[in-house]
């Protein structure tokens, strides 16, 4: 047999469980990177074309929609009407492994392509026609943009940079408010040019009470008024963090939430004051339960299916050293590798990540407690994969006095 004789690479059972997948759960789309090129069966191409329609609508995916937008483009019948939608729905064991479905489909569309290109490349050779230099620049050209459309390494030519940039300054330009998100701490805000930006990575930092968990919910419920908020705890769970938010909506010290015995006019505060005010919050919990595995992939992977499902504006992560990742022979090739996964995490989602962090006892032997960026624990690699560390210093820590006032 030949490579003429051969089908191209496909699987029919994996884009029909994509299709089936999201007919069940139409929010998965957005978290795919398909196009309808990448279905090799016309049929599926064509329901997958009509999905992204809708979807570009504002319209949510099911089988009812779906077969209402095949029937307004005459195509119903032609994919096998509503029997096969239907099908589609029957084959999917779960929709929990529809990016892996995804993933198939897209590998093999990339083989096809590779094939289509091989042979573009090999009737060029053939032609020994003009210049070897056009030759070999037209096949750079057709693998330069599979490598792009299969997510490999993307180089962008100044045309497409200036378009990047153009897009950017714009909407500099038009948001009045700018693209950094506020902190709602105005030093900050001034000093970080804004506030926090997308794809940055920022460690806040201190030594234990410090009130570095206070401060991330802090911003993370500044945040939440415009835009929404995963806050991903390894230390306390949602009661507990959320004690802290009641009792500064309420106006009174933390140790009076958590004792009880309330009296009966501080209830109805926490009723009818605190809760609504939660409720009303944009500020999802990553509860990690007891035994399980704080790892960065399961943040990563519950940040993923956020931003897909409801979008995200900051990912918040308290904190760094409760991590369990297992990587390297030593405590900081360990730490390296959370380091960069954490940078890795905020360039993939396009949103800013807060990780909190301890700092080491070094501090604790100096005259002058203020912090500096070498007392940051566990690894140099911090320092050089965050774009931001803010640091924070409380003198009543120390000494006796009456001010509480944290320096950052």
């Amino acid at each position: 047999m030949t490579f003429s004789d051969k089908l191209p690479p496909h699987s029919i059972d994996a884009e029909e469980a994509v299709l089936g997948s999201l007919l069940i759960d139409g929010e998965l789309v957005k978290g795919l990177s398909l196009s309808p090129d990448d279905f090799y069966h016309e049929v599926n191409h064509i329901i997958y074309q009509a999905m992204l329609k809708l979807k570009e609508d504002g319209v949510g995916i099911n089988q009812i929609t779906v077969a209402q937008k095949l029937q307004e483009q005459d195509k119903l019948q032609a994919v096998g009407g509503a029997a096969y939608l239907s099908h589609l729905i029957s084959v999917v064991p779960t929709t929990l492994d529809c990016d892996y479905y995804a993933d198939i489909v897209k590998r093999l569309s990339t083989f096809r392509q590779l094939i289509t290109a091989g042979n573009t490349i090999a009737s060029l050779g053939f032609g020994g026609a003009g210049s070897t230099t056009e030759a070999l620049s037209k096949a750079d050209s057709l693998l330069l943009k599979l490598r792009q459309q299969a997510g490999g390494s993307y180089i962008i030519t100044p045309e497409e940079r200036a378009q990047i940039l153009w897009d950017r300054y714009e909407k500099l330009y038009t948001t009045e408010s700018g693209i950094a998100l506020s902190t709602g701490l105005s030093d900050i805000d001034r000093e970080l040019a804004g506030g926090f930006f997308p794809r940055e990575f920022i460690l806040l930092a201190a030594r234990p009470n410090m009130g570095k968990t206070t401060l991330g919910q802090n911003i993370s419920n500044f945040v939440a008024r415009r835009g929404k908020v995963l806050f991903c705890s390894g230390e306390m769970d949602v009661e507990s963090l959320s004690d802290r938010d009641v009792a500064g909506q309420i106006g009174v010290p933390i140790g009076t939430i958590r004792a009880g015995r309330y009296t009966e006019e501080l209830y109805q505060k926490i009723v009818d004051t605190a809760l609504p005010y939660i409720s009303g919050l944009n500020v999802f919990h990553l509860d990690f339960p007891v035994g399980s595995s704080f790892t960065t992939s399961a943040v990563y992977q519950t940040a993923f299916e956020v931003k897909a499902r409801i979008g995200l504006s900051l990912l918040v992560i308290d904190y760094l050293g409760l991590f369990t990742d297992s990587y390297g022979r030593s405590e900081e090739e360990r730490i390296s590798f959370i380091s960069r996964n954490l940078k890795q995490m905020a360039r993939s989602l396009n949103i800013p990540v807060l990780c909190i962090h301890q700092l080491n006892r070094s501090v604790e032997g100096r005259e002058d407690k203020h912090p500096r960026l070498y007392d940051l624990r566990g690894s140099g690699s911090l320092e050089q994969d965050a774009d931001i560390v803010i640091l924070l210093y409380r003198e009543s820590y120390y000494k006796d006095t009456l001010s509480n006032i944290t320096e950052v």
